[in-house]
């Protein structure tokens, strides 16, 4: 064994004597405490029987009634909100004013969603001009008056824009062109 376990072994055997000693210590003062207990004296069934009566008359449940609590002070279990109330409206009210807001207001007019293809390039052959688009990872190609999935018809190409139509709903849109970011194949 080094020097550096010896000493530490040493440490921690004083520090485990003088918890012992501690403890013996404590435990010997313990003992020297005294309690005295009052004595009692030998009572008799009737004494006992006396003693009983006189506590059931002075602890009369039936006097002590109900509480009763300040109707001020509310509900208790009430949630609370800082929502302001609305006033109540009855059911015919109800019914009366939906069916106004029916008749005064017709439903909105259907629109196409608005265009998701971007423009990857164009090419020309044979005097057709071919654009090349994409969407969501998908790449389409089309030439004027070509259907792109069913729902879409390329109408005209420019050198600023491509305008199509939403076929479902027979309605024009113009996708603009970038000439910066997208070149011209030929």
């Amino acid at each position: 064994m080094d020097s550096v376990e010896k000493r530490r072994k040493l440490l921690l055997g004083g520090a485990l004597v003088a918890t012992l000693l501690a403890a013996v210590l404590v435990e010997e003062e313990e003992d020297v405490i005294e309690t005295v207990e009052p004595i009692q004296h030998a009572k008799s069934t009737a004494d006992r029987v006396k003693t009983q009566e006189n506590d059931a008359e002075t602890l009369d449940v039936s006097k002590l009634g109900q509480r009763k609590f300040n109707p001020l002070a509310g509900e208790l279990f009430a949630s609370t909100t800082w929502v302001p109330k609305q006033p109540q409206v009855s059911s015919q009210e109800q019914a009366a004013k939906a069916a106004q807001a029916t008749k005064s207001s017709p439903p909105p007019a259907p629109t196409a969603p608005p265009l998701q293809f971007k423009y990857a390039g164009r090419a020309i052959s044979d005097n057709e001009t071919w654009v090349f688009l994409s969407q969501s990872g998908e790449n389409h190609i089309a030439k004027i008056g070509g259907k792109i999935n069913d729902k879409y018809r390329l109408d005209s190409i420019n050198d600023n824009a491509i305008t199509m139509t939403y076929l479902p709903l027979n309605i024009k849109q113009t996708l603009t062109i970038n000439n910066k970011i997208a070149g011209n194949i030929r």
